[in-house]
C-alpha cells in the first residue's frame, strides 16, 4: 500500500486532535491490525492532519509489523521532510522498523548517524546481529555498550539459543547479573536446540517462574528431539498447573500423539481444543489433520479439514500428504486440484505430498510430470526431499537401474536415506547389479570407511537375497570385526493412558 505524500500546508491543525489520532493510530497497531494503522494515518493527511514525532514511532512499528519494506523506506522519507528525522525517538524506531524487515545495513546507517543512543536503540541494534545469526558481531557491538540491561543479555542469549551454541548460551547466562522469566526461557531453548533434554529438564525444575512459553518449549523440545512421550506426560502437568495451555502448546502434544500413533490420546486432545477455544486456529487444525491421518483415522481427518472454514496452505497439505499415506492417490491430487481452484498457490511441501502420493499408487509418469511442473509451472526449484521422492517413486516401480541414473544426476550428493532406500528396493527385488552401485556410493561417503549397523546388515542381506551366501556372512563377519553392534528395537506402548518405552531383550518389563 502507497502511502500519501505529506501535505506540508497546515489546514486547521489543533494539539488535542493530532494526539487523537496518534491515539487511534495506535490502537490499531496494538489489536496487531498494522494496515489499517497506516489507513488511519493517510485518513488523517487527507483531512490536513500532521503527523509528528509520536505519530512516525507508531507508524514505523506498524509497517514493520506489516513487513512492508516499501512502507518503511516511505515514512523514512517522510521524517526527513518533515523534520522529525533527527528526534532520538523516531531514529529508534527506524532503526527497529529496518531490523525487523531484515534491513540490518540500514539499521546500522541510522544507528551510526544517531547522536544519542538510547539503550533502545543499542538493543534494537543488537537484535539486528543477533535475530540473522551474525553473533560474532552481535557480541562485538554488546561489548562496546555503555550501558545493558537484562534484554541487552537476552538478546545474545536468544540469538545462541537459535544457533544451537549450547556452550556460549550457558556462559552469557551464567554471567548475568539479573535474570528474568525470559533469560529461563532461552536457556532452556538453548538446551532443547542443542539436543541435550536431560540439561532442559534440570533447568526446567529450577526456574522461580514459569509462563506459557517456558512450558511450550519444554514440550516442542521433546517432540523435536523424539521423546513423544514425555512431550504428552508434560502437557497434562501443564493443563492441571497455573499456566494453560495455548494452540503452541496443543499444537505439540498433538504431534507427539501422531509420531505416537496414539488415536485415543489425540481424541481426548482433539475435545479438549474445542473445549478451550483452540480448534479455531489453523495451526491446531493442521495438526489434528496429520494427527488423525498418521494415526490411521483418514475420515477423521477429512471431517477437520472440510469443517474448517479457513484453510491455508498448511492444512492443504496436511491433508494431501494424509490421502496419500493411506494409499488414496487420486483423491490427493484431485485435492491439489481443488486447491488450486481456490486460489492457494502449492509449495514445496504440497509437492512432497503428492509425489508421495505418485509413489504409492505407481503413477511413475504423473509423479515424473508433477517434479518437472515445480519449476516450469510455479517456480519452485526442487529439494532433496523431491529428488528423494523420485527415487522412491522409481525404486517401487521397480525401475531401479533408472533411479540410479537419476541420483546420479541430482544437483547434489544424496543423502544417506536416499541410497537407502533404493538399496533397500535391490534386496526386495534382488537387484545385484544395481545394488552393488550402490554399494559403492555408500561405501565412498562413509568417512573412514566407517559404515552404520543398518548400512552392514543391508550388504549383507542384498547378497542373501540374491543367494550369495559366503559373501552375506562375509559382511556380517566385517560388521562384528568393527566393533559395530545391531542397534536393538524399540517399542512404545500405551497403557491406561500411560506410554512405556521398552527394548528389544528385555524381560521382566512390569506396568
Amino acid at each position: 500500500m502507497a502511502l500519501s505524500s505529506c501535505n506540508f500546508i497546515c489546514l486547521s491543525l489543533y494539539p488535542d486532535q493530532s494526539i487523537s489520532w496518534n491515539k487511534l493510530i495506535k490502537k490499531e497497531v496494538l489489536k496487531g491490525n498494522p494496515w489499517q494503522a497506516i489507513r488511519s494515518y493517510i485518513d488523517m493527511q487527507e483531512l490536513g492532519f500532521f503527523a509528528d514525532n509520536f505519530t512516525y514511532p507508531i507508524l514505523l512499528k506498524a509497517a514493520a509489523t506489516a513487513s512492508t519494506a516499501r512502507s518503511v523506506f516511505e515514512l523514512h522519507g517522510q521524517t526527513i521532510k518533515a523534520g522529525y528525522s533527527d528526534h532520538v525517538f523516531v531514529q529508534t524506531a527506524l532503526v527497529k522498523a529496518y531490523t525487523v524487515i531484515g534491513f540490518s545495513e540500514n539499521a546500522r546507517k541510522m544507528f551510526d548517524k544517531m547522536p544519542l543512543k538510547d539503550l533502545v536503540a543499542w538493543n534494537s541494534m543488537l537484535d539486528a546481529y543477533a535475530s540473522r545469526g551474525q553473533m560474532d558481531v552481535a557480541l562485538e557491538l554488546f561489548e562496546t555498550m555503555p550501558v545493558k540491561d537484562v534484554s541487552s543479555y537476552n538478546i545474545i542469549l536468544s540469538g545462541f539459543a537459535n544457533m544451537k551454541r549450547f556452550d556460549c548460551a550457558r556462559d552469557m547466562f551464567d554471567k548475568m547479573p539479573v535474570r528474568d522469566i525470559v533469560s529461563w526461557n532461552s536457556i532452556i531453548l538453548a538446551c532443547t536446540n542443542a539436543g541435550n533434554m536431560a540439561e532442559a529438564r534440570k533447568l526446567f525444575a529450577e526456574t522461580p517462574q514459569r509462563n506459557v512459553i517456558t512450558w511450550n518449549t519444554m514440550i516442542t523440545g521433546y517432540v523435536h528431539n523424539q521423546l513423544y512421550a514425555e512431550a504428552i506426560d508434560l502437557f497434562h502437568k501443564m493443563k492441571a498447573g497455573k499456566s494453560k495451555p495455548d494452540y503452541v502448546s496443543v499444537t505439540g502434544a498433538l504431534s507427539a500423539c501422531a509420531h505416537l500413533k496414539s488415536l485415543e490420546t489425540g481424541m481426548e486432545m482433539d475435545i479438549y481444543a474445542r473445549n478451550h477455544g483452540q480448534s479455531s486456529s489453523p495451526h491446531v487444525v493442521t495438526a489434528l489433520i496429520d494427527m488423525y491421518a498418521k494415526c490411521g483415522s483418514i475420515q477423521n481427518s477429512l471431517e477437520v479439514f472440510y469443517k474448517f472454514q479457513h484453510k491455508d496452505i498448511y492444512c492443504w497439505n496436511a491433508m494431501i500428504s494424509g490421502l496419500a499415506l493411506h494409499g488414496y492417490s487420486d483423491a490427493a491430487l484431485k485435492l491439489f486440484d481443488e486447491m488450486r481452484e481456490n486460489c492457494i498457490m502449492p509449495d514445496d511441501i504440497t509437492f512432497i505430498g503428492l509425489l508421495s502420493a505418485c509413489s504409492h499408487a505407481g503413477l511413475v509418469e504423473e509423479g515424473c510430470q508433477l517434479f518437472v511442473s515445480m519449476e516450469r509451472d510455479f517456480k519452485i526449484t526442487p529439494k532433496l526431499e523431491h529428488y528423494g521422492c523420485i527415487v522412491d517413486l522409481l525404486s517401487r516401480a521397480k525401475l531401479l537401474d533408472r533411479a540410479f541414473q537419476f541420483i546420479e544426476t541430482m544437483p547434489f550428493e544424496p543423502e544417506e536415506s536416499i541410497l537407502g532406500s533404493l538399496l533397500s528396493s535391490c534386496v526386495i527385488h534382488r537387484d545385484l547389479h544395481t545394488g552393488e552401485k550402490v554399494m559403492k556410493r555408500i561405501c565412498d561417503k562413509a568417512t573412514n570407511n566407517h559404515l552404520s549397523d543398518g548400512e552392514y546388515m543391508m550388504f549383507s542381506n542384498l547378497y542373501a537375497s540374491c543367494g550369495q551366501w559366503e559373501e552375506a556372512n562375509k559382511w556380517r563377519s566385517m560388521m562384528n570385526n568393527s566393533g559395530v553392534a545391531k542397534t536393538a528395537g524399540c517399542s512404545t506402548i500405551e497403557v491406561n493412558g500411560r506410554f512405556h518405552k521398552f527394548l528389544a531383550g528385555e524381560v521382566g518389563f512390569v506396568f
